[in-house]
């Protein structure tokens, strides 16, 4: 199947949880942008046994990250997510961690790498 597109998740103090749509497991990553999408850099990667109820807990409060994303919508950058449907948590725990040891994402401070 392969990732999502990029979908936009906040801009400035606007949440767009409409665009949620799936209810399974996943591996994600968090990025920011431009407002319309463009250069879309990866910061996060994370992984749930429910997409939509996990990004919605970062449009609601941000979750762990909270001051982090805080800061950049404040800096003017916008919010992206984009998942990987997997078939289990296990699964997307795996491809996660594949990720992690292959890419450095910024705001994984604790996960990089083993760093």
């Amino acid at each position: 199947m392969g990732w999502t597109r990029w979908r936009l998740l906040a801009r400035g103090k606007e949440w767009f949880d409409h665009l949620f749509d799936y209810d399974g497991p996943s591996c994600y990553e968090l990025g920011t942008g431009g407002s319309r999408g463009g250069d879309i850099q990866p910061h996060y990667i994370g992984e749930t046994i429910n997409e939509r109820a996990r990004m919605a807990q970062y449009a609601s409060h941000g979750s762990h990250l909270a001051k982090t994303i805080d800061w950049h919508l404040k800096q003017g950058w916008c919010l992206y997510y984009r998942g990987y449907q997997i078939g289990s948590k296990a699964e997307a725990v795996a491809m996660q961690n594949r990720m992690l040891a292959r890419f450095r994402y910024d705001w994984n401070d604790k996960l990089n790498r083993g760093d």
